[in-house]
Order: C-alpha cells, then sequence, then structure tokens
C-alpha cells in the first residue's frame, strides 16, 4: 500500500474507492471536497441526477447517452466513475456500475457503462445516476439530509485522498451526555446529523445506524459511558 491510513495525498495514490483491511477494521479510499475533520463521520456529497436518455439503446450495447439539464451546470470527465444507474424501463435495469463518462457542459452526454444493458432502452426513458460515494466527501452538515459513508483517521484538507473507515473499532465524538452506555442496554450508536454519535435514546432512533458499543461499560462499580464502538458501515 503506497499510502498510509493515517496520511493524505494531493494526489492519488490509490483508485477511488479500493478496499484496504487491516485486521478487522476497513478503509476504503476517498477525495475530499471539503476539509475534514477526525473523530466525525463525513458524507458523500453528491446530489441527486435524475436525467433522461436522448437516444434509444439497445441489450447488450455498453454506452448510453443522457440528456444533462442544464441545472446540473455540466458534468467533468468521469465524474461517475465506479458509480450507478438505475434505467427506469418497463423492467427496471438496477445499479447498472459505471465505467466512466464523457464531458458535458450541457446537453448530451454519454455514459460507459461496466455492465451491458439488459435491456432495450427507448429515448425519454427516466434514469438515475449516483457517483461513487467515495469521491467528493465532505463533513455533515447539520442539515439531515446526508449519511455517513466514511470515518476519516486523521484530518484531511481540502481536495487531499485519504482512507476512510467504514468497519472495525472506532471512536468518534458524542455530543449527548458525554458517552454512550451508562444506561442499561445502551449499546447500540447512532449516527448525529453533524456526524457525531449518540445513543438511541438521545436521537430517538430516528438517525443512521452506526455500530454498537464495545466494552463492557462497567467501572469502579459504576455504569459508565464510553466512545469506542464497532463501526459497521461497509466490510
Amino acid at each position: 500500500m503506497l499510502q498510509g491510513i493515517r496520511a493524505t495525498s494531493l494526489l492519488p495514490n490509490h483508485p477511488i474507492g479500493m478496499r484496504y483491511a487491516e485486521g478487522d477494521r476497513v478503509f476504503r479510499y476517498s477525495k475530499a471536497d471539503l476539509e475534514l475533520a477526525t473523530k466525525y463521520g463525513a458524507a458523500n456529497a453528491d446530489f441527486l441526477h435524475f436525467q433522461p436518455t436522448s437516444v434509444a439503446a439497445f441489450a447488450g450495447e455498453t454506452e448510453l447517452t443522457i440528456h444533462v439539464d442544464v441545472a446540473e451546470v455540466g458534468w467533468a470527465q468521469n465524474q461517475f466513475r465506479d458509480g450507478y444507474i438505475t434505467i427506469h424501463t418497463a423492467i427496471v435495469q438496477t445499479c447498472l456500475k459505471i465505467r466512466g463518462n464523457d464531458v458535458s457542459a450541457g446537453g448530451d452526454c454519454i455514459l460507459h457503462l461496466a455492465e451491458a444493458l439488459m435491456y432495450d432502452v427507448a429515448a425519454e426513458t427516466f434514469c438515475e445516476i449516483h457517483a461513487n460515494k467515495y469521491h467528493g466527501i465532505v463533513p455533515m452538515t447539520g442539515a439531515g439530509y446526508q449519511s455517513v459513508v466514511v470515518v476519516p483517521c486523521c484530518v484531511v484538507p481540502a481536495g487531499h485522498h485519504f482512507w476512510g473507515q467504514t468497519w472495525g473499532d472506532c471512536l468518534c465524538t458524542a455530543a449527548f451526555g458525554g458517552g454512550i452506555g451508562a444506561v442499561i442496554n445502551e449499546r447500540s450508536v447512532y449516527f448525529q446529523d453533524d456526524g457525531g454519535i449518540g445513543a438511541c435514546s438521545d436521537l430517538s432512533c430516528s438517525f443512521q445506524y452506526a455500530g454498537f458499543m464495545i466494552p463492557r461499560t462497567w467501572r469502579d462499580g459504576a455504569a459508565a459511558d464510553n466512545i469506542h464502538f464497532m463501526l459497521q458501515l461497509a466490510t
């Protein structure tokens, strides 16, 4: 491995999304759009892309022409590499992997698929396109419309590449009550909308599941809070 798990690099040393396992911890190679803090979960910055096809395509082909709405402000070369497209044909073609895409300033754009089309696709077929979730990582904004995809192991400057943790022993900031585990059966961990963690009772169970408490939360004859937990995002 060219880049350590606590190092960052302006230039990529590995493919975005590459998986690295160390013991029971798992990391994914990611790129930060904005500066990231350690001890907080971080989110994917991509928005929803609902776009129609502009040219018919046929089963077995691996290129699909999409009409890019002007509101999208253009697509960069390979912006959607290793992302996914769902094509709403009569039988929906779900999560076909994208190998890359051409540049588009609005108008038509060709997607190059890693998987061949299963069925014919008519022009004006509704599609939803999702970028590689590890490309374009940002802090959680607190707006409640994002999900954590990685936890950085170090401070990451904007534009840098890094290893984001997705599984295994982890530690995050807890804003409620100083930690988790002092209440009986308080074992499940949830992400708050700022990327910190809390218990179900803190968050009303409406937030994203993060994992479970690892240690026995008992010290000096009494229950005690802690923030060391088993992260469970992606194996």
